[in-house]
């Protein structure tokens, strides 16, 4: 296989993290001992003490078990059965997996299946079954700062760690914030890396360019009142009834706000209200947003039952010409685009931009979005495993991590899943390969396939097959995000080096509070909005949210949280 990874490019991201991910002292008063016993499972620190030391680091000096280890690595499950792999936990890659690792070490590999949209649902239920698997894995920090609240996770010996998996542990190191191992005074967490930490062009917004058209204008415009004036008279041309669609807004990471903040940020609001996991339903940020999308269900832009409907629908609404946009992670295969262009063979798409940093004052908004680190997904070790299954765990992580293994976990096979161009692996068919061309098992390792170069990056992820080439718009929304974050104007999430108790203790109730009360604000008249934005967040700071501002505020002021880049 030729040799082709190169090392990933470093954004300089050290800066926002520079302050506050010390190992200091759990402020909030419950020790990872005492948060092990709400669940009564074992949190012995993970060590190699079961087996036999050996003076060289990495894959070069394991040993084989003796008897044979049961490793349960977790997958998301998504439900979409994608390119024919129906079948997440058992599959060709799983297979392959077993052969080229499992059976070389005496490892059971079995791979746990992770519900994609619920899963701290799934990861409950399997700490109640006492099965967790033994690497828990996610995207989100503060899910896994709930675990370690929750006692799912054990803390371990980063010397232990570096001598089993020193290539997984250098990748850590290279991303710049590798304090982010630790959480209360002790490491508890590893991380899989991500290119190009602060951007989110992996993720695109595609959109009917020829209604755009119709509308009157050559492309999706920039400032938001115009895109308003665009959909409405996409509505008036009867091109279609409801162009915004819409589906249920719930869960983690929903009605992000960045675009409606105030900027330079204001450090206590960012650190309390700001993050990523819980919306920020009260804060003005919050209004701004939510009275657009008032204005735009009252404009007859959303579907009236939008709380009904789910992602699959508004799939299915954008190739049956029943909505005006798609968003969905970029891959070399996007199966809804190839069902539009099926049904319209005479239909244009687009894909949204960043245009750079624009403002509307109108409606105080901007095209600041939630920058991000060059961190992926974040794993910790099951405190129901056993050192064994801990050490099994991380030469997982280590094999995982090399090169040769990465890149055909990543591509597949050649001449069926890629060719190379000049050098370059160039993806040709999903064929055979899980979600996002087997994103969801080696998340572990990295978030996106990178071969170091952006342009070349971009070109890997535009879908393929299509009567369209999007590769200069990915790229362009590339070069027009890093403008907003090279102006300050787009901030990482705060991050806290201790559990906060309330996130734990609410979360659940303020994702479904948060459903109820923004389908509420967004039916609403216009008239009675600002007032029924009041009631409401009144109540969600009493469900709940309030003691989750407490607690931010009270670590933040600890010292056990970052501090905005300046």
């Amino acid at each position: 296989m030729k040799k082709f990874l190169q090392k990933a490019l470093a954004v300089a991201l050290a800066s926002a993290m520079v302050v506050g991910m010390t190992a200091c002292g759990d402020k909030t008063g419950t020790s990872a001992s005492a948060s092990a016993s709400k669940t009564s499972v074992s949190a012995s620190k993970a060590d190699d003490s079961t087996s036999a030391a050996s003076t060289e680091a990495g894959i070069a000096g394991w040993t084989k078990f003796d008897n044979t280890v049961d490793l349960k690595i977790p997958v998301y499950d998504r439900g979409e059965g994608s390119n024919g792999v129906k079948d997440v936990v058992n599959n060709d890659w799983t297979k392959w997996v077993q052969e080229q690792f499992g059976d070389a070490w005496n490892i059971k590999v079995t791979y746990v299946p992770i519900t994609r949209s619920d899963v701290l649902t799934t990861y409950a239920l399997l700490a109640a079954d006492k099965n967790l698997p033994t690497i828990c894995a996610e995207y989100d920090y503060p899910k896994m700062t709930q675990w370690i609240n929750d006692g799912y996770l054990v803390p371990y010996d980063v010397e232990w760690f570096k001598q089993i998996a020193p290539t997984y542990y250098s990748r850590m190191e290279n991303s710049g914030v590798i304090n982010l191992t630790n959480v209360g005074g002790e490491d508890y967490l590893a991380f899989g890396t991500r290119a190009y930490g602060f951007s989110t062009y992996t993720w695109a917004t595609f959109y009917r360019l020829d209604w755009v058209k119709a509308a009157g204008y050559d492309k999706f415009p920039e400032k938001l009142s115009d895109q308003i004036e665009c959909y409405k008279k996409i509505k008036e041309l009867g091109l279609c009834e409801y162009p915004l669609g819409g589906t249920r807004v719930t869960g983690a990471g929903v009605d992000q706000n960045h675009g409606y903040r105030d900027y330079p940020q204001d450090e206590v609001l960012w650190a309390t209200t700001g993050d990523y996991n819980i919306p920020a339903l009260g804060t003005e940020a919050q209004k701004r947003l939510l009275k657009v999308v008032n204005e735009e269900y009252n404009l007859g832009l959303i579907d009236p039952e939008f709380y009904t409907k789910e992602a699959a629908d508004a799939q299915s609404d954008f190739v049956n010409g029943k909505s005006f946009v798609y968003s969905c992670y970029l891959s070399s295969t996007i199966a809804p685009l190839e069902s539009f262009y099926a049904e319209n063979p005479n239909g244009e798409v687009g894909l949204m931009v960043c245009p750079g940093y624009v403002t509307d004052d109108k409606y105080n908004w901007s095209t600041s979005y939630r920058a991000g680190l060059n961190v992926g997904a974040y794993v910790g070790f099951s405190s129901m495993a056993s050192d064994d299954e801990k050490k099994a765990a991380a030469m997982y992580l280590e094999w995982l991590a090399q090169p040769e293994n990465l890149f055909t976990f990543q591509w597949g096979i050649e001449g069926k899943n890629f060719e190379y161009k000049d050098g370059d692996p160039v993806a040709i068919s999903t064929e055979g390969m899980g979600h996002n061309s087997n994103v969801d098992y080696w998340m572990l390792v990295e978030a996106i396939k990178s071969i170091g170069d952006i342009n070349k990056d971009c070109a890997a992820i535009s879908p393929q097959n299509l009567p369209v080439d999007f590769t200069a718009d990915i790229i362009a929304n590339y070069n027009g995000q890093l403008e907003v974050y090279n102006q300050g104007k787009a901030n990482v999430d705060c991050y806290f080096s201790s559990a906060i108790e309330a996130e734990a203790e609410y979360a659940q109730t303020l994702y479904s509070k948060y459903e109820e009360y923004r389908t509420q604000l967004t039916k609403c008249a216009p008239e009675e909005f600002d007032a029924l934005y009041e009631e409401l967040s009144q109540k969600y700071l009493k469900d709940g949210y309030q003691a989750v501002i407490d607690g931010r505020k009270a670590a933040f002021e600890a010292g056990n949280g970052t501090h905005l880049s300046k």
